[in-house]
This record gives structure tokens, sequence and C-alpha cells, in this order.
């Protein structure tokens, strides 16, 4: 017997996990992100963006505009339990003590501020302190003693969060882990003259205790780079002072990069 398929309409169509012509014509950085060898032929390049902007040329948003009016605000409620990575750059890992050799350089709350800022700023998107409060879930419960075993020791504990950021009229929400942070997480008092500062663990395991919360909004778990110098952190002088500047700004250039990488995947998914 011959079967016969059935038309079916489409009664509504999914927005593309890839940037369309409308985003990569209000942002053009997307186009930056090309393979390192080929970066150093021109005519590569040239080639890469002309077949990207031809393959984009068919792929407009529905509801969009073509012209300069920009597209509307309003997003579909965001899919439960979208996990978001943690985006790593920087070792986040830092030992400060009487008998450390090489300091760390900790980014303050009001540093990591002006970078995000600053970032969300060029796709004219406000980011203001947040006001997202979370009670009752996993935090991460950290150790601050010099030889930790973290995977022989509880990493979570109950208790309150409030994220550091928000985007205004965006529902996303973020939050720095500071070594403040970590300090205050702390699972036991200090028994040493050395402590450790592991601020790229307690954020993966508060990213992964937010991937596994329903919520309203998208959240990105951020860390500080925590850049060692070497030098006479106990006596500065002019040199370790240029060292420390030095080590300061490679830090605030990592965080800067996590901001990054976090808004390209919020492009990739839809979200901006």
């Amino acid at each position: 017997m011959k079967k016969v398929s059935r038309i079916t309409p489409i009664m509504r169509a999914l927005t593309p996990q890839y940037p369309d012509q409308y985003a990569v014509d209000l942002k053009p950085f997307l186009l930056n992100n090309k393979p390192l060898r080929w970066q150093a032929v021109p005519i590569a390049e040239t080639v890469l963006s002309a077949v990207v902007m031809l393959g984009l040329a068919g792929c407009v948003r529905l509801g969009a505009e073509t012209g300069n009016t920009p597209a509307p605000t309003m997003r579909e409620p965001l899919p439960p339990l979208l996990e978001v990575p943690l985006f790593e750059h920087g070792n986040g890992v830092g030992v400060y003590g009487c008998v450390s050799v090489t300091a760390p350089i900790f980014l303050s709350e009001d540093d990591a501020f002006a970078i995000i800022r600053d970032e969300f700023a060029n796709l004219e998107l406000k980011v203001t302190p947040g006001e997202v409060k979370l009670t009752n879930i996993q935090i991460p419960k950290t150790d601050l003693s010099p030889g930790w075993d973290a995977e022989a020791q509880e990493q979570t504990q109950i208790g309150n969060f409030v994220f550091d950021f928000i985007v205004e009229g965006r529902n996303i929400a973020i939050e720095f882990v500071s070594g403040m942070d970590v300090y205050e997480w702390r699972g036991s008092e200090i028994h040493s003259t050395v402590v450790v500062y592991n601020c790229i663990e307690a954020a993966e395991t508060l990213n992964i205790s937010l991937n596994a919360l329903e919520k309203e909004y998208i959240h990105a778990v951020l860390y500080d780079p925590v850049e060692p110098f070497e030098g006479r952190w106990w006596a500065p002088d002019e040199e370790t002072r240029q060292l420390i500047d030095e080590a300061y700004a490679r830090a605030a250039e990592l965080l800067r990069e996590q901001v990054k990488d976090f808004i390209a995947w919020l492009f990739a998914q839809g979200i901006i």
C-alpha cells in the first residue's frame, strides 16, 4: 500500500541558535572570531567574511526590522535549566602568607564592575549592582588551608546568595567570585599563616549549583584570575610597584576575556 505523507503547518518557528544577519549587522565583532592560522593570511580573512555574510543573507530574524529601527527588546521566556558554562581565563588560585614567594594580585568588586560595565556598554546595555537574591541554595564551602583535598571534603553548604550585578532590561544576572567571597564562604576557621584562595574552584561549584535551579533569568559566574607577581611585596619599591601594575593589568584583561566569552555565548543562544 502506498503511504501518503500529510503536510503539517508549522505553528511556531524557533529562533536559530546561530547569529543571523541582523545580529551580525549590529555586532560586526562577531566576525572577529577566526582561526589563528587564517588571521595571518589577509585574503583568507576577506574570503571568510564574504562567505559568512553571503550565507547570512537569508538568515533574517522574523519580526526584526531591516532598517535602522532597533529590534524589539522583549524576548521569549528562557528555556528551563539552560546550562551556562564557566568561562575560564586565568588560573584563579592564589597563595598568601608569610612564606609565600609569589604573591597574588586580587581584583576588587569595583574593578570587576568597571570591566563588566564597559563591555556591556559596547552593546548599549547597562549593568548595575544587582538585587537578585536566592535563599536556601547550595553555595560553595571553601577551605583556605593549604593541602586541602577538595575531593574528600564537602564543597557546598546551604545559604543565601545575592548576585553582584544585573543587566537592566534583560533577564541576566552576573556574579564575580572574588577573594573576599572565597574567604566569606570558608567552612572552618583558619589555623595557618598561609592562606589559599581558590576562586576558580568556588566559581565552578557555584555555577553548577545555579545551573541546577529553575529560574527566569540567565546567569554568569565570573572569577578573579588572581594573577601572581614575583617581587618583594612585603617591602615594595619602584620595581615592585611596576610588577604589581603589570600583574593587575594582566588580571584585568583575563577577566575582560571572561566577559567577552559570556557575551558571545549570549549571542549564540539568541538571548541578546
